[in-house]
């Protein structure tokens, strides 16, 4: 796995990622997720969200894994909600993925 990567959004703004080794690894931070799987093309995301605590992905990984197949988690820590939400809308308009979830409230 990288250990960052970058994912371009709908605007042309690009959002650097970092790898996390599993669930169990995952801050207890706020920010934005995504969980990618291998294709024969190279990875696709599968699933890209927002948690006020990155941890809350976890049950979001058992999920992705089994039904989609995902692979790898990454993660972008980002304590403000507003913003969050906007690079997450603007990474999934550009990037389709399978899933999208979005934190309640």
């Amino acid at each position: 796995m990288k250990p960052f990567i970058e994912i371009a959004g709908a605007s042309g703004s690009v959002y650097r990622f970092q790898w996390v080794s599993g669930p169990s690894k995952l801050p207890a931070t706020a920010g934005n997720f995504i969980f990618f799987r291998s294709a024969p093309d190279g990875d696709e995301i599968v699933c890209c969200g927002t948690a006020r605590s990155l941890v809350l992905a976890a049950s979001a990984w058992e999920q992705a894994r089994h039904q989609h197949g995902a692979t790898s988690i990454y993660v972008r820590l980002n304590v403000s909600r507003v913003i969050r939400s906007t690079e997450h809308n603007d990474i999934a308009a550009k990037q389709a993925p399978m899933v999208t979830i979005t934190e309640p409230g």
